[in-house]
């Protein structure tokens, strides 16, 4: 067996795998959403409701950590469903690594929180249309987790302090779909958390922009 016969192998198992990893996002999607639709209308009995609306996008310009997996899944819809505006998306996160190289570093530098760079000076996400998610069908857990029951201009890097009362419930109910994710990857002998980074990040990798953005970049926080 030739070079040339691995390399077809190799590619068909990391399509294989691929394959895998975006049915099982998909599904965690649809379980993470209906599990969150339950828990927000169990809230409501106890007056708690989130204060998040349709066209606020105040998030959005917030750290978004990933898996692979999750990044793949939406790459592939932009693909299928934005395929024409790809160019205008990479150009957008072009920009958007610039400022991480950059003035994010600056501000860092200069005593800045990570948190608070972001939540003031971040800039905004490249699959926004306006101010909506240009993207929504495929957002990832976090965007799908994300809720608040704080004022709205407390999200506002104009008004607020960029700390608002999130609904920890949310997040705590859907953890058990969550899961899923990892063990897939880790199924395929993949390293977790290694495959996480910022959404920004995964998407310049996918989409062609630069090979490895992550080098040169800020290293992400993850906590713990």
């Amino acid at each position: 067996m030739g070079k040339s016969d691995d390399r077809r192998k190799d590619k068909a198992r990391a399509e294989a795998n691929l394959g895998e990893r975006v049915r099982v996002t998909l599904q965690v999607y649809r379980e993470v959403d209906a599990t969150n639709a339950t828990t927000l209308a169990r809230l409501a009995t106890t007056n708690i409701t989130p204060t998040c609306t349709e066209g606020c996008s105040f998030c959005c310009r917030l750290e978004i950590p990933v898996t692979r997996a999750e990044a793949e899944t939406l790459v592939a819809w932009l693909v299928e469903h934005r395929a024409d505006e790809l160019a205008a998306i990479r150009e957008r996160l072009r920009g958007w690594l610039a400022w991480y190289r950059g003035d994010y570093v600056a501000r860092v530098a200069g005593g800045m929180e990570r948190a608070d760079v972001f939540f003031h000076h971040g800039v905004p996400c490249a699959l926004l249309d306006g101010t909506r998610c240009g993207a929504y069908p495929a957002r990832p857990v976090t965007c799908r987790n994300h809720y608040v029951t704080s004022p709205v201009e407390v999200c506002d890097p104009a008004r607020g302090n960029g700390e608002p009362d999130g609904i920890d419930a949310i997040g705590i109910a859907a953890r058990d779909h969550v899961v899923e994710i990892r063990r897939a990857i880790e199924r395929q002998g993949g390293n977790w958390l290694a495959s996480v980074h910022l959404l920004q990040e995964w998407l310049i990798h996918l989409l062609d922009v630069e090979r490895e953005p992550w080098r040169g970049s800020p290293r992400l926080y993850l906590g713990g």
